[in-house]
């Protein structure tokens, strides 16, 4: 069914590449893992640094995991889906700030957010499924297309994680749990609704077999849920929001660092940026972690002394 456990793992190099590795993955979902097979959706990139000290230094990671049961764990994304509708007049979303409006009304019962969003043709034409004239219909529609994003809240799993394999390279597995389908699911369908409550003539919705529906059909929206599908390397989703593997917390039995980032046990150590965070967020993390850094920076020069 469409919410059953769907499996990922992503084998990042040392460098600038990265590829799905679905050797590792069960028989069953080794499919699974075309989901997300463009590194730059997960911008995994950033977690590198700790593949190229293992490169040359393995003993002090191997140092780190032993000391740090939770190192790696609890590791969230905010599984998105990127939503287009058309509208027979020009829509503005490149005006202003394009994410200045959220909706968390559904964040605790759903799991699910909507931000307001705009995004370039290149971006847009690669979120849409499908291809040949229906795709090439809404990319000559851009300059009429209204954007929302769906940000699945992702809760952290005790399968999610980032490690290290034998080779130096950092490996994020990631399954997407039946609560996160269901909250892509109807985070389109909720997508949907407010596009042709807006005016939208049609919508395309990745959860659906034709992926296009028109405002005609709008009534039939409550009855996707149902019959919606999630197949992989069918469903455009992303994530850009990496977070936790570092959770903050008070011992490291439970946590990897203390509530000012300072890893425990290694007191020269700092984490300041989304790892921190113990479960995802409910909302954009950007300005929380803009507040976690400066938190920590504040520490940082306050024990300087010490440190140095």
């Amino acid at each position: 069914g469409p919410f059953g456990h769907l499996g990922l793992e992503v084998l990042v190099g040392g460098g600038d590449e990265a590829e799905v590795d679905g050797f590792h993955l069960a028989p069953a979902d080794r499919l699974d893992g075309a989901l997300l097979e463009d590194p730059e959706q997960l911008a995994l990139q950033g977690h590198r640094q700790l593949a190229d000290l293992v490169e040359e230094d393995g003993p002090a990671v191997r140092q780190f995991e032993a000391a740090l049961p939770r190192l790696g764990r609890a590791f969230t994304c905010h599984p998105a889906f990127f939503m287009v509708a058309e509208h027979n007049r020009s829509i503005t979303n490149f005006v202003g700030h394009p994410k200045s409006f959220y909706l968390d009304q559904f964040a605790e019962d759903d799991r699910f957010v909507l931000e307001t969003c705009m995004y370039f043709p290149l971006t847009t034409a690669k979120n849409l499924s499908g291809f040949g004239a229906e795709h090439s219909a809404f990319m000559r529609a851009f300059p009429r297309l209204q954007m929302i994003l769906v940000l699945a809240c992702d809760d952290a799993d005790t399968h999610n994680r980032v490690t290290i394999n034998r080779q130096g390279k950092s490996v994020v597995h990631y399954r997407f749990h039946p609560a996160v389908v269901r909250g892509l699911i109807r985070g389109a369908i909720a997508s949907a609704k407010i596009f042709f409550a807006a005016g939208a003539v049609r919508v395309h919705l990745p959860v659906t077999r034709t992926t296009i529906m028109d405002a005609r059909d709008a009534g039939r929206l409550d009855q996707i849920e149902p019959e919606a599908t999630f197949l992989p390397g069918k469903v455009p989703v992303s994530a850009a929001h990496l977070q936790g593997g570092c959770a903050m917390g008070g011992t490291p039995a439970d946590s990897v660092t203390d509530s000012w980032g300072r890893v425990h046990g290694f007191p020269w150590l700092f984490v300041a940026d989304s790892s921190l965070f113990p479960n995802c967020l409910e909302i954009n993390p950007y300005l929380t972690i803009m507040a976690l850094a400066d938190r920590v920076a504040e520490r940082i020069r306050e024990d300087s002394r010490t440190l140095l």
